[in-house]
């Protein structure tokens, strides 16, 4: 299984969303539509191209924080282990451990949340737009990361270390870090964000194939295995 595959099945058990890949550098917005490829949610546009718009809502602030099975967290200030970073002026390493390949460290610290409102209107419009195809799937809510930090290793038995002054390093498990900051190891890195923010993670939903009404999407499976939850509109009982 490849990284983005590992990485969409985290957030999909800690969130219960899809994966918005490349995770933070990438530029996903509410109402971009597209398919999934290699479980993989691929944008080919946005719903705006078919006139369609859309009222918005923000959701309160929530963390992310995942380690893998086998992977080891330790911190130092001027070389001595503590269990806390603290704000000082002094050096500072976050040392990250990975006993087995294809492991994850993901830290974010503030995860923001923003969606459209009126998911059955939207699906509404959708359904009587001209080209609009039932095999699209639409982002409806977006989970953005401030600050984030995920690695992921390619091989067993990694060490990667994150070297700053100590009220650096606490302003990056803050989520308010913005640069200063090194990271060692990264040749057997699969995946390197440091102390960024942008999207992680994506809600999204398609058309029922009969009714034309909206269905959440649970999982990244082919079609004909996604689990739906239902995303309550007039033409539920039709």
């Amino acid at each position: 299984m490849g990284t983005a595959r590992k990485f969409n099945k985290i957030l999909h058990s800690e969130l219960d969303v899809h994966a918005a890949w490349v995770p933070v550098t990438n530029t996903f917005g509410l109402g971009d539509y597209g398919v999934f490829s290699d479980g993989v949610f691929v944008k080919m546009g946005n719903i705006a191209e078919f006139g369609v718009t859309f009222a918005t809502a923000a959701g309160a602030p929530a963390r992310l924080r995942f380690r893998s099975d086998g992977v080891r967290v330790t911190k130092f200030v001027a070389g001595a282990e503590v269990p806390n970073i603290p704000q000082v002026d002094l050096e500072a390493s976050i040392r990250i451990e990975f006993s087995t390949s294809d492991s994850f460290y993901v830290d974010a610290p503030v995860l923001t949340v923003a969606s459209i409102e009126d998911v059955a209107r939207v699906g509404a419009a959708l359904r009587k737009a001209e080209g609009w195809r039932r095999k699209y799937k639409v982002v409806f809510s977006t989970y953005t990361g401030q600050g984030c930090t995920v690695i992921s290793s390619r091989k067993a038995n990694s060490t990667f270390e994150l070297s700053a002054t100590a009220d650096v390093l606490r302003l990056l498990e803050l989520g308010q870090a913005n640069g200063g900051i090194t990271l060692s190891g990264e040749s057997a890195a699969g995946l390197e964000v440091i102390g960024a923010t942008g999207v992680v993670g994506l809600r999204l939903f398609k058309l029922r194939l009969f009714t034309g009404g909206t269905d959440i999407l649970r999982t990244d499976e082919p079609d004909d295995e996604i689990e739906y939850e239902t995303a309550g509109d007039p033409e539920d009982d039709l």
